[in-house]
């Protein structure tokens, strides 16, 4: 399954791209498609930062990020790297206290914000002291109506920089920078250009048990465990939302020591109810399960029944998350140490999915000898492993029988 986006270059003064606005697609057609703003916002989020490598859409840059006012009331955009994402609050919102309040306290906690193309009234004025960014449409507002709005405003927008979109001439460019201008945006300098890149299909059944299980007063979080663990997508994602937010957020130390059900104990009902939201509303679409996501299911819990037999309960939890991101690779045509840079994992995981490297790439390698049917080659392994054929070959058929129970879409 594919997944677009078109990406606008943001640019300065010197005529560099210095940062990208980032606009949802369906198809190579360079529209926007007649989905929800929240739709759209919902699966930017999901799918470009939670799920593609950032540098695959932005590189080192910037991304500017539209969001509909309710969304930035609910506090979704902490589902990102505040680090790396502006999040500009649409032209058609409100300037409530309700909002006021929630860019208040994502401003305190280090996020930015751009008012896009909003309407040059007082009321906006409350919200400048926390906005980074104004995007002024210079089709719709003359350059006189801008300066006639920032004029009485110089102390309330000291701290903020001015940018001009739609931008369609050299003319236009030189006019705004001369006055002050230090972003621009337009067809002068680029059009948006789609990018068309692979995205991991979503376990619907998954998904809705798991949305029921975190909306009760108290979830059990040995359940929504289990549910992640069936879905290679809710997994990885998972892992990047704890590595890119809340490991970023509060600080915590030593994240890749911990296993999924401590990642999951950490983020808390809270920010486990945050996640969901995003990944349930961006998976409202027709997905087809790919045929390599029970075969990573099944190497999933083949692995960890394989290190349960050798009496490590540590290293079955890890050896479950190593066999389902073991073909992560070949379903998002990535490099596997790129992807891994993306996500949380421990030590033990990415040494054996990028350098085959201890005790839980020999269990891989064991998984894949069985699929090959390379049994002589399998046995050997057995041997070094320290396990007999007859609980490989159990775990192997526990295993297959488990992925084709919980894959089904």
């Amino acid at each position: 399954m594919y997944a677009f986006i078109a990406r606008q270059p943001i640019f300065n003064t010197d005529m560099n791209t210095i940062a990208y606005e980032l606009l949802f697609r369906d198809g190579m057609n360079n529209r926007f498609p007649d989905v929800s703003a929240e739709y759209a916002t919902s699966r930017m989020i999901s799918d470009q930062f939670l799920c593609v490598p950032s540098q695959r859409i932005a590189g080192a840059l910037t991304s500017f990020i539209n969001f509909p006012s309710h969304m930035v009331i609910n506090r979704s955009g902490e589902a990102l790297d505040k680090d790396n994402v502006v999040i500009e609050i649409l032209e058609d919102a409100v300037p409530g206290e309700e909002l006021l309040q929630a860019v208040k306290e994502m401003n305190a906690n280090g996020y930015r914000f751009a008012l896009d193309d909003f309407t040059l009234a007082a009321e906006w004025d409350a919200f400048l002291p926390y906005i980074s960014i104004l995007k002024f449409d210079v089709r719709n507002n003359t350059l006189a109506q801008i300066e006639n709005y920032l004029q009485p405003r110089k102390s309330l927008t000291a701290h903020i920089k001015y940018l001009a979109e739609k931008v369609e001439t050299k003319e236009e460019f030189e006019k705004y920078r001369e006055a002050g201008f230090t972003l621009f945006q337009g067809y002068f300098y680029c059009r948006p250009e789609i990018i068309k890149y692979k995205r991991l299909s979503q376990n619907q059944l998954a998904i809705f048990r798991l949305q029921v299980e975190v909306g009760r007063n108290k979830p059990d979080f040995r359940i929504i465990e289990s549910l992640i663990k069936t879905d290679l997508t809710l997994s990885y994602k998972i892992m990047r939302y704890m590595k890119h937010t809340a490991f970023k957020y509060a600080g915590a130390c030593n994240f890749s020591k911990l296993t999924l059900s401590e990642v999951l104990m950490y983020l808390g009902e809270n920010q486990l109810r945050r996640f969901v939201a995003v990944v349930v509303l961006a998976s409202a679409g027709n997905d087809t399960v790919n045929e390599l996501y029970p075969l990573s299911m099944m190497r999933g819990k083949f692995c960890e029944l394989v290190a349960e037999k050798m009496d490590e309960p540590l290293l079955a939890e890890n050896a479950f998350i190593c066999g389902l991101f073991s073909l992560l690779d070949t379903i998002l045509e990535l490099p596997m140490s790129e992807l891994m840079k993306q996500i949380a994992v421990p030590q033990s995981v990415n040494n054996a999915l990028c350098h085959q490297e201890g005790v839980l790439a020999e269990i891989v390698s064991l998984c894949r000898l069985y699929e090959q049917q390379k049994w002589n080659d399998a046995a050997k392994k057995c041997n070094v492993l320290g396990l007999s054929e007859e609980e490989v070959i159990e775990a192997m058929r526990m295993a297959t029988l488990w992925a084709g129970e919980n894959a089904v879409n």
